[in-house]
């Protein structure tokens, strides 16, 4: 069996670790994204609620009022900083699927250009190979 036939498998195992690695990639991606923008939304959230806060501290509110609006910028802030945490892990998820995209990616160029090499090689040898068998064919028919 040629080598390159011999290596059409391994190419095959790798395209599809390569393929598996890019659907986890965009998957982490997608992940990632729709982190963020909840990350966002609560930011937002936040700005809204202050200025809420801030248009009623003017007009006057009451010291169970400012406590309750304080309470929950409170909860707010936490609520952000845990989305800012999931994000970080999001962001680090996504990194390691992106490296190993990479590297899988990276072998599977590697395997098909030493496909690519043996079968320009296996050709070159097949058309010597003919052209040797016609060569021959042609001196012998030039002697008979």
């Amino acid at each position: 069996m040629s080598p390159s036939k011999r290596l059409k498998p391994v190419q095959r195992v790798a395209e599809s670790k390569e393929q598996k690695a890019a659907r986890h990639m965009g998957q982490s991606r997608k992940n990632l994204q729709a982190e963020e923008v909840k990350l966002n939304q609560l930011k937002q959230y936040h700005q809204e609620y202050l200025e809420r806060f801030e248009t009623a501290a003017r007009k006057g509110i009451s010291a169970s009022q400012l406590q309750e609006y304080r309470a929950f910028l409170g909860k707010l802030d936490r609520a952000i900083q845990q989305q800012e945490d999931v994000v970080r892990t999001s962001k680090l998820n996504h990194s390691t699927h992106q490296h190993d995209w990479r590297k899988q990616h990276t072998r599977t160029q590697a395997l098909n250009k030493a496909v690519s090499r043996f079968q320009t090689q296996e050709r070159a040898t097949a058309d010597r190979n003919e052209q040797k068998e016609t060569d021959d064919r042609n001196q012998r028919l030039s002697k008979a």
